[in-house]
C-alpha cells in the first residue's frame, strides 16, 4: 500500500540529485563560493528531507540515530552517503579546498545517481511495462534533470542581482536543459501510452485519474513548456541588448513560475504511477 510519503520521497530525492547535478552548468570561477555555499546548504536540506521520508517507508522513526544508523538496504545507504557528501561538500567552501570540493562534487553526482536509480527498484513491481526495469529509472533520472532545471536554473537567475555582468549565455542553458528535458518527458508519456494500448490487465481511467493526469500534461509539460518560451523571449539577443538586469529579472521570475508548473507535473506523476501502475 503507498502512501502520499512515498510521493514526497520520490520528487524531493529527484530534486535534489538533479538541482545538485545541474551545477554542472555553473563554471566555478564564475560565480562567488557564496553562490554555492547557498546551492549546497538547499540541496543538503531537500536530501535530509527525503532521508526522513525514507525513514518513515520503513515505520521507523526519525532520530538522529536512525538518520545515520538505520541502514536497511543499499538504497538507504545511498541517501546518507548523499546527504554526507553534500555536507561536506558545503563546508569545503569555507574552507578553500578546490581539490577536495572538486573530488566531492564528483562523488556526490556518482551517489546521486545510484540513489535515484536504486530509488525506482522499489518500485518496479508495480510498473506494467516492457522493460521497466530501464525505463523506470530513466523516467526518474529525467525527472531529476526536469526539477533540478527549474530550481538552480531559479536560484542561479537571482545571482544577476549580485553580479549583474554575469553572462546571460549560462542562464540560457538552464532554459535549454529544461526544453530537452520536457521533449524527453512527452517521449515517455507517449512511449507509455503505446504500451497502455497493447495491454489488457491495466488499471482504467475513473474521473479522479482523469482530472490527475489532465494536470499533469496540460500544466506539468505544457504549462512549463509554455513558459521555456516565455523565458526564452526574454533571453533573446534582442532583449538582452535593451536592458541585460530587466530581461535577467523576467526570466528568472518565469523560471520560480515554472517551479509551481513542474512540482505540480510531478507530484502528479508519481501519484498516476502509484495508483494507476502504469502512466508516468
Amino acid at each position: 500500500m503507498f502512501s502520499i510519503v512515498d510521493v514526497f520521497y520520490l520528487v524531493f530525492s529527484q530534486l535534489a540529485v538533479g538541482g545538485f547535478i545541474l551545477l554542472l552548468i555553473v563554471p566555478k570561477e564564475l560565480v562567488g563560493a557564496n553562490f554555492y555555499r547557498l546551492m549546497g546548504s538547499i540541496y543538503l536540506l531537500v536530501s535530509g528531507l527525503s532521508r526522513c521520508a525514507n525513514l518513515a517507508l520503513y515505520q521507523q522513526p526519525v532520530t538522529f540515530r536512525n538518520f545515520f544508523g538505520f541502514w536497511q538496504n543499499a538504497e538507504s545507504i545511498s541517501v546518507i552517503c548523499f546527504f554526507l557528501i553534500v555536507l561536506f561538500y558545503t563546508l569545503m567552501w569555507w574552507f578553500k579546498t578546490p581539490l577536495a570540493t572538486q573530488l566531492l562534487f564528483f562523488g556526490g553526482i556518482i551517489c546521486g545517481v545510484v540513489w535515484i536509480v536504486l530509488s525506482a527498484q522499489r518500485y518496479l513491481q508495480v510498473v506494467q511495462l516492457p522493460g521497466e526495469i530501464f525505463l523506470l529509472p530513466l523516467q526518474f533520472l529525467t525527472a531529476s534533470v526536469l526539477l533540478g532545471a527549474v530550481h538552480s536554473g531559479m536560484w542561479f537567475g537571482h545571482w544577476y542581482l549580485v553580479t549583474p555582468d554575469l553572462p546571460v549565455i549560462y542562464l540560457k542553458r538552464f532554459n535549454t536543459v529544461l526544453l530537452y528535458t520536457l521533449l524527453g518527458m512527452g517521449l515517455l508519456l507517449c512511449l507509455n501510452f503505446l504500451f497502455r494500448q497493447r495491454s489488457s490487465d491495466v488499471v482504467p481511467f475513473n474521473l479522479f485519474y482523469q482530472i490527475i493526469f489532465s494536470m499533469r500534461v496540460l500544466i506539468g509539460i505544457g504549462g512549463t513548456l509554455f513558459l521555456y518560451f516565455i523565458t526564452w523571449d526574454c533571453l533573446r539577443p534582442k532583449s538582452v541588448a535593451r536592458d541585460v538586469l530587466g530581461a535577467t529579472r523576467a526570466a528568472t521570475g518565469f523560471l520560480f513560475i515554472a517551479i509551481i508548473t513542474v512540482f505540480l507535473g510531478e507530484f502528479c506523476s508519481r501519484l498516476l504511477l502509484l495508483e494507476m501502475r502504469f502512466i508516468f
